[in-house]
């Protein structure tokens, strides 16, 4: 039996709480286990909580939704940080990214959009609100500041066996569960091993982790 998604969201809009609220019923297994409404809050409270996915505005009126996201980087690693918040910029968007967001989510989804963003989440993906994500593709083609650059050619960092089974799976486009079927494990491991490839290269992406294994050769 799946165990059930725990989410905790820090936002001081309560009507965007009660539309989280709203959400979660579509997936009554998943739990909303904590809520912030500061930054003050969400610093003590949130690294303490046992959610596996925290969804984060970038507005605190104490604090900047960035800052948030650099503190849960580093004190829930294994948690999934998803930004939701109003600010349609590309600037916010490649700076949260950097600050460790896994995905990012524009407020004025529906809440299937949200249920969906936060389950592509938990299966190794990196959601981004469409309109965020022609503007990153925008930039890309024009050669602009690459959001996602990757580490540096003389940083190549040691991939598991395993690892590279999974990341090669990638590249000739397989998804989660086709890569568990093909190397028999779960499809949980999967999101595991391309967490540890995201984290080990430096992206957010699957489009991202190909391209970045192969300007370093390990592809």
């Amino acid at each position: 039996m799946a165990v059930p998604t725990r989410i905790y969201l820090i936002e001081d809009d309560r009507s965007i709480l009660h539309f989280v609220e709203s959400a979660l019923r579509l997936r009554p297994d998943w739990r909303l286990v904590g809520h912030s409404d500061t930054f003050s809050h969400a610093r003590v409270s949130a690294p303490l909580s046992t959610a596996d996915v925290f969804l984060v505005d970038l507005g605190l009126p104490d604090g900047r939704g960035e800052d948030m996201l650099r503190q849960l980087a580093v004190t829930r690693p294994d948690a999934e940080l998803l930004v939701f918040t109003v600010f349609g910029d590309e600037s916010r968007l490649i700076n949260a990214l950097q600050s460790g967001a896994t995905g990012y989510v524009l407020k004025g989804c529906s809440e299937t959009e949200l249920i969906e963003a936060i389950e592509q989440i938990q299966e190794g993906g990196a959601p981004i609100s469409p309109l965020l994500a022609r503007l990153l593709l925008k930039q890309f083609r024009a050669g602009g500041g690459t959001p996602s650059a990757g580490l540096p050619p003389t940083e190549l960092p040691a991939l598991s066996d395993r690892e590279t089974d999974v990341l090669k799976l990638v590249a000739q486009g397989y998804v989660n569960k086709e890569i568990a079927n093909r190397l028999g494990i779960g499809t949980a491991t999967v999101s595991t091993h391309i967490k540890n490839l995201y984290r080990k290269l430096a992206v957010h992406t699957r489009v991202q982790v190909v391209r970045v294994a192969q300007e370093r050769g390990l592809i």
